[in-house]
């Protein structure tokens, strides 16, 4: 039989004992996001710069969450990305 090293195409796809931690972590993430929106949709007033609006707590997370996202996308773009000495 021959030396296989770990990481080789030849021990790629060997296991076979069912899903691995990845997707578990997965799962559970998901599993936490949709009870995080089960709890959180009670009404509550958000404030903008010339107005306000009632909305659910989840719409205001989620808004400021993309927002948060995008602000993460774009930075690195300003701060040079990810420039290689």
């Amino acid at each position: 039989m021959p030396n296989r090293v770990l990481g080789s195409p030849a021990m790629e796809g060997s296991r076979s004992e069912g899903r691995g931690a990845r997707f578990w972590f997965i799962v559970v993430l998901i599993g936490i996001g949709v009870l995080f929106c089960a709890v959180n949709f009670q009404k509550v007033t958000i404030d903008f710069v010339v107005g306000e609006a009632k909305a659910p707590l989840i719409v205001a997370l989620l808004i400021s969450g993309l927002i948060g996202f995008l602000i993460g996308l774009v930075l690195p773009r300003f701060r040079g990305g990810d420039k290689k000495d």
